[in-house]
């Protein structure tokens, strides 16, 4: 069994470096092209206008946060919950907008994937963890995961989402600045706590597609 596992946390290892180089040689292959609201889902078209600058958001989350949800919500998909799995891997996906190109990248949730999340933060400029605000019985081990990577990058801009707050159980927005230890992250700190949840048609206009758009063009 201890063989099995070590095999099945190389293999995702490996997925996760193949999913980055693949996203690499993406953003290389189409320099010329962008992800718009409007698009369907993976699908590009060609910018006509000069090249934007790009920036790497890192979403980050336990495993069942709602990471992917949050993805095809920005992309203008809408949400859709039918047989949807936790990443094993990664997403992305590249949003146009008129100041610059915001490239997500989603590394999975699974607990033999988060020892590699710091390995991201390097390139990237922003920082949007996701929690499951209903799961109540995670949240100890969302917050510990979420102070390890606010330790690995002192500087780097963290947007905190707290996903599900339609559930019935899902706990408020001060319960869960309270759980997540929040009040004891440094003033000086750039952390923003927003409250999320997903409907038919995205985010919804408790933590709107254009509100989040706007912070994270405002922290790059």
């Amino acid at each position: 069994m201890v063989v099995l596992r070590h095999i099945s946390v190389a293999f995702s290892a490996a997925m996760a470096a193949v999913g980055t180089a693949l996203f690499i040689a993406l953003n290389v292959f189409y320099k010329r092209r962008v992800w718009t609201p409007e698009s369907n889902y993976c699908t590009f078209r060609e910018e006509e206008e000069e090249e934007r600058s790009e920036k790497q958001v890192l979403v980050l989350g336990l495993d069942g946060a709602g990471k992917s949800s949050i993805l095809q919500g920005l992309s203008g998909e809408g949400h859709r919950t039918s047989n949807r799995k936790p990443t094993r891997g990664f997403n992305f996906i590249s949003l146009h907008t008129p100041a610059c190109q915001l490239d997500f990248l989603e590394i999975g949730g699974g607990e033999d994937l988060r020892i590699y999340w710091v390995d991201y933060l390097r390139k990237t400029h922003i920082l949007v963890y996701v929690v499951d605000s209903s799961d109540r019985g995670r949240l100890p081990e969302a917050k510990d995961e979420l102070h390890r990577l606010l330790k690995a990058d002192a500087d780097l801009p963290v947007v905190v989402l707290g996903n599900k707050q339609d559930k019935p159980n899902a706990v408020s927005v001060p319960e869960l600045r309270e759980a997540l230890s929040l009040s004891s992250v440094v003033d000086q700190r750039k952390l923003f706590l927003l409250e999320a949840q997903l409907g038919s048609d995205g985010l919804s206009r408790t933590c709107g597609l254009q509100k989040f758009q706007d912070l994270l063009l405002t922290l790059v």
